[in-house]
This record gives structure tokens, sequence and C-alpha cells, in this order.
């Protein structure tokens, strides 16, 4: 997300910085990959269908390539041990990268109190109850529907 973001709003300034969070929302909303489905959001919006059909094709296309390469190359060299310590050092690295994109995404999304509780809320549920992330999803879309008809009336 923060390689996306730098290359939609400073680079390529497709779109702004505030409409990150909205577009990371319906990405996760949908099924399938954040990474895919953002993509497919930028493009439609750009470009209508055929923006969405390339933005698909520019993601999958190179990444199924690369995948296909290093499975061969891990099916074929996965008894050394520089492979095992390259696996090693990538896993706390992708968490890193997780942790550094969730913070990037939560100072943007979380500014007032409503928005801190539901993070809160919501963080505190997915840590002790098996709830799905999807419901969490519906939930807080309804919280934010009803938090706003309740504020327009006063």
């Amino acid at each position: 997300m923060p390689y996306i973001e730098s290359e939609i709003v400073k680079k390529r300034k497709w779109m702004k910085k505030e409409d990150i969070p909205n577009i990371v929302t319906v990405a996760q909303s949908s099924p399938g990959s954040v990474a895919i489905n953002t993509s497919i959001y930028i493009g439609y919006t750009l470009q209508g269908l055929a923006g969405a059909i390339s933005a698909v094709f520019g993601m999958i296309f190179p990444a199924a390539v690369i995948i296909i390469i290093l499975t061969y190359m891990y099916m074929t060299y996965q008894e050394l041990s520089l492979i095992q310590d390259a696996f090693k050092g990538i896993r706390p690295a992708i968490v890193g990268l997780i942790m550094f994109t969730a913070y990037k995404i939560g100072k943007k999304a979380i500014h007032d109190r409503f928005t801190m509780v539901v993070f809160l809320l919501a963080a505190g549920l997915l840590l002790t109850l098996a709830i799905s992330p999807f419901l969490m999803i519906i939930g807080g879309g309804l919280a934010g529907v009803i938090y706003q008809s309740i504020s327009n009336r006063r």
C-alpha cells in the first residue's frame, strides 16, 4: 500500500492523499487481494472498464511470472542452507511491512473520537474473539452510517 500510495498520489498525481483510506476500505471490503482490488478501483476510476481490466492484468501477470520462477527455484534448491536462511529473514520483514502499512493507514483513518472508539473496539474484538474480519468491516460500516445519521440530526 505505501508503494501504491506513492505511485498514484505523489508520482503520477492520479488521486489525492485523502482518497487512500476510502480506496483501502473498498478494496478490503471486496473478496480477493487488497492490492488487486485497489488496482481495479484505481483503474476503473481513471479509465472505466478498460482501465480495470488493464490494472488486473498489470497486477497479476508480472506477479504470476515471478511466483512461477521462485517456486521452481525453491522446489529445486530448498535444501540449501542459504535458501532456508533467506526465508528466516523474509518472514520478519513481511511482518514489519504489514505493521508499517497499518500504521500509515491508521494515521489517516483515525482522526476523531468516534474513529478511535471504532478502531479500539474492532482491535479488541479481533484479538479476543474469533470474529470474521468481514463481519468487522460490515459492523464498522454500519457504525459509521448510524453515527453519521445521528450527527446529522443534531
